[in-house]
């Protein structure tokens, strides 16, 4: 029987493009091949897809992933990667581990191409995707969900860009009245800490806002809180294996996109996290009901933060696809449960497939 095609697809218009290209290395160099075949597909920064060259790569698998023009692909991978776009072209026999990170690779876009293509693919379905994607439809299903959240206000552009004139310190004010300083904004639907600003004061309030509204038009303002960042990671499908906890800290600020991708990065991680069983325990538990509340199977790293003084836990955040880096937790957390990184990347591809199955025996049409 022919080996099923492994295809890993990176890079991206995202924001975490590079990173994305570093985590590619991870999955393609963890790919077992007495089962599978691996291929590489590129998006570049302007969206246009590159069959990667598998034969160099498995010569010299770099820790970074190229984005090679399409026509130094091999012939093997370039006819897989036209078939995906062919009006005809059916892809049989494979699955796809997408490992763009952020806006079109995490947030259901690809997931629905891939659905449209009956091609099985790593992670959540589009549904599952896009809700973890935005941390404000989230933060309302864990909310619903009995998961306790940090106080947060969510803005969109057009409520902040109003003619009136009085919008802007309307919404300041609501801001420091509900949340109180410092206040951490975030863009709605980004990942990996991009666009993220602490504010002390309104006038660091106000250009944060208008900074986050670089990358998206629906923001989130919320409560600054003295906290510990616990992090927990899902395998599986909708009832998943909960990995130990994980904690990362910052010498001082907080865990920005520079601290968890530079080489000069001072933040520390700890595996397991310093807590005890109970507490563990408790944190666990909520992650898990984060990962049912939204929907998702496969894969997510969930973020949450724990009040050091009421030691008490928060949603903070899905990651869907988080970061396969040497450094990267959800890794890192696997390991610690005695998954390698060919055992782990095996039992995403195998659970793609699995719901794969599923779904194929629905029925969808009449």
């Amino acid at each position: 029987m022919a080996k099923i095609k492994a295809i890993v697809v990176y890079g991206g218009r995202s924001t975490e493009h590079e990173v994305s290209c570093r985590s590619a290395s991870y999955i393609f160099k963890n790919i077992d091949r007495s089962r599978f075949d691996a291929y590489a597909f590129a998006v570049d920064k302007a969206g246009v897809w590159h069959a990667q060259n598998r034969n160099q790569l498995e010569k010299n698998i770099p820790t970074t992933l190229p984005v090679a023009p399409h026509a130094m692909g091999d012939e093997d991978s370039r006819k897989l990667l036209e078939a995906f776009f062919s009006r005809e072209g059916k892809v049989d026999n494979a699955v796809v581990f997408n490992i763009i990170h952020g806006t079109t690779g995490e947030d259901g876009c690809l997931q629905g191409f891939f659905d449209l293509k009956d091609v099985p693919y790593v992670g959540p379905s589009l549904l599952g995707s896009s809700i973890a994607m935005d941390k404000v439809v989230a933060k309302q299903l864990s909310e619903v969900a009995g998961v306790p959240i940090v106080p947060y206000l969510a803005i969109r552009q057009s409520e902040w860009e109003k003619n009136d004139g009085k919008a802007k310190d309307q919404l300041l004010k609501k801001a420091e009245k509900d949340l109180g300083f410092p206040i951490f904004i975030k863009p709605a639907s980004l990942g990996s800490s991009v666009g993220i600003r602490k504010a002390a004061n309104p006038n660091e309030l106000k250009d944060a806002v208008s900074y986050a509204f670089e990358f998206d038009e629906r923001i989130l303002l919320e409560t600054g809180m003295n906290v510990r960042e616990i992090e927990y990671a899902c395998l599986g499908g909708y009832d998943p294996e909960v990995s130990a906890a994980g904690e990362v800290g910052v010498e001082e600020g907080f865990y920005s996109y520079e601290e968890k991708y530079s080489q000069a990065s001072k933040a520390t991680v700890q595996v397991p996290a310093k807590l005890d069983d109970a507490l563990a325990k408790q944190g666990a538990v909520l992650a898990k009901k984060v990962f049912e509340a939204l929907n998702l199977y496969g894969l997510a790293r969930i973020d949450l933060f724990l009040d050091k003084k009421t030691n008490k836990f928060f949603f903070n955040e899905a990651n869907t696809l988080p970061g396969f880096t040497v450094i990267s937790q959800y890794p890192k957390l696997f390991e610690h449960a005695g998954y390698s990184g060919q055992q782990l990347i095996s039992r995403l591809l195998d659970l793609a497939v699995e719901r794969r199955h599923k779904l194929n025996r629905l029925t969808r049409s009449v």
